[in-house]
């Protein structure tokens, strides 16, 4: 049976000293294995708080990636891990989680099941209707969130059963406070500086952007 993966960071690349804060696994059942904040040794930067909530204090004292690595290898061993864009998640674990029988991406095979580009977690959670439990961009919630995209992926019937669609729905890395569109309706597209990915914003707008695809938040003006 799959188990599910999520953290939250201090950025988006360990190569470049990024390190975990917080993270969450959880079963089929919706069980809590491992869900705790992380001291990632480092600063947590005043961009990576505004998107996720969790500042030093809150790390201050918390067990470090180290110590709590017996305790990921002991649940993620011979398991499926599916995580929502395993691609950022998992090279920030020893080894990209490489103990674990396989790890699957629930946000590229929900792509491929729409036949459409990447979306934000919380636009697939709405897909599926998934209930939210906790905030969004906290590692618990995302985690059922990504359980609930799953379920919906591995189902018989893979009908949508969300709300009609908003402007931050349908368009990747839109703000999520952003307005439905600009003044005369007018949208622009912009490319994330991290991985390149083409989004479309409203025109004529200062904006913070979320990347659907590496989750990347940058501010521009459209």
């Amino acid at each position: 049976m799959a188990i599910f993966l999520d953290t939250e960071t201090t950025g988006l690349s360990p190569a470049r000293g990024d390190a975990i804060v917080e993270v969450a696994i959880v079963d089929v059942s919706g069980r809590a294995l491992v869900n705790t904040l992380v001291d990632p040794g480092r600063p947590i930067p005043w961009q990576a708080t505004r998107v996720h909530g969790i500042t030093d204090a809150m790390v201050r004292g918390r067990p470090t990636l180290r110590v709590l690595m017996p305790r990921i290898l002991e649940v993620v061993e011979s398991q499926q891990v599916v995580i929502y864009n395993a691609s950022f998640d998992a090279p920030f674990f020893p080894g990209s989680l490489h103990q674990a029988s396989r790890v699957d991406c629930a946000m590229r095979q929900f792509a491929e099941a729409l036949g459409e580009g990447w979306r934000k977690l919380d636009v697939a959670a709405s897909h599926v209707g998934h209930h939210w439990t906790g905030s969004a961009h906290r590692a618990l919630a995302d985690a059922l969130a990504c359980r609930s995209v799953w379920e919906w992926l591995e189902s018989d019937n893979r009908q949508p059963v969300r709300s009609p669609r908003r402007f931050s729905d349908r368009v990747p890395g839109a703000h999520r406070g952003a307005e439905a569109t600009s003044p005369n309706g007018a949208t622009s597209v912009v490319v994330c500086p991290e991985c390149r990915q083409r989004l479309r914003v409203p025109s004529g707008k200062l904006l913070d952007v979320t990347c659907v695809n590496c989750r990347r938040v940058f501010r521009v003006q459209s």
